[in-house]
């Protein structure tokens, strides 16, 4: 198993907010020798939330950062926690503005030859929704 290191923060803003969406940024690097695990996609991010009891949430994925200046990929990705969609319309519910959620974000995946890459981590995100 290759251990992975997984850090993440809120990435909300006053300036563009979904109000029914919390942004986080995380990072994902290798413990082994710190390098950027790149190319991941959205299936490979898992979370839990003790808001995720209560209210139907799932994980969207963004797009993966690049290094300012240059093209290569940072193993840093843009994600949403959102509500489900209800009956196939868009969710009603908000995010309480002000309020604090905590989330684990894990990652998770398995490499060409079948090694199985994990890691988690915790974070608590304010509602900056307005």
């Amino acid at each position: 198993m290759g251990r992975l290191i997984v850090e993440a923060v809120s990435s909300e803003t006053k300036f563009v907010d979904l109000r029914s969406r919390l942004e986080l940024f995380v990072s994902v690097s290798r413990a082994s020798d710190g390098s950027p695990v790149t190319g991941l996609e959205t299936q490979d991010f898992r979370f839990c939330s003790p808001a995720g009891t209560v209210y139907g949430l799932t994980l969207v994925g963004g797009p993966e950062a690049s290094w300012e200046g240059v093209t290569e990929a940072a193993g840093c990705y843009s994600l949403s926690v959102a509500f489900k969609p209800e009956g196939g319309r868009a969710p009603t519910r908000e995010w309480v503005e002000g309020e604090f959620y905590p989330f684990g974000v894990q990652v998770r995946f398995k490499d060409s030859a079948g090694t199985l890459h994990s890691g988690q981590t915790v974070v608590r995100v304010q509602s900056l929704g307005k």
